[in-house]
């Protein structure tokens, strides 16, 4: 089977997004921004941004899948640990800075690239909706797990489990 990763480059933005207008998006996360909960409202599921799972757009389904450009706070969490003993003696979230963001987007690219999966467009939030014969994106991939372990396939964002992945849901998709 040919594998071809399209990362919809031709694709506009869900109609979601504007929509939600010139809603201030200052201090909202992903989730908590309206056009993603519109969206969820209506069955799509946020895509993990788990770095295993980073080029599920591109191999899923176009009509199964819809984005919204990311305008969404990120944060992080931040500890200081006595130097000693390990203890954490501050802990707080704290807002990612824009170099934070930049430095995770290319980690994320890097594991495109040695997963032979490049092109990927930046400040997109991507949705799906599952394959038919699931309930939900989790229960796809939960399926997508067992079927890749019994085939002795490692679960990360490498080329074997980018290929299983694709090949998966092209035939649960024919």
């Amino acid at each position: 089977m040919d594998i071809t990763y399209d990362w919809g480059l031709d694709q506009l933005p869900d109609p979601a997004a504007a929509r939600a207008g010139e809603v201030d998006a200052d201090g909202l996360t992903p989730e908590q921004l309206p056009e993603v909960r519109e969206l969820t409202a209506r069955g799509w599921q946020l895509a993990s941004d788990a770095p295993m799972l980073v080029f599920l757009p591109a191999v899923w389904p176009r009509e199964l899948r819809t984005w919204v450009p990311d305008r969404a706070t990120r944060y992080e969490w931040w500890y200081e640990q006595d130097p000693k003993t390990r203890q954490v003696i501050r802990e707080q979230t704290v807002r990612s800075s824009w170099e934070s963001r930049n430095e995770v987007e290319n980690d994320n690219d890097a594991l495109l690239a040695e997963a032979g999966v490049t092109g990927r467009p930046r400040a997109r939030l991507w949705l799906l909706k599952p394959p038919p014969g699931f309930a939900s994106v989790d229960d796809f991939l939960a399926e997508l797990g067992r079927r890749a372990d019994a085939a002795g396939i490692d679960g990360a964002c490498s080329a074997p489990y980018v290929r299983f992945t694709a090949e998966l849901l092209a035939e649960l998709t024919k």
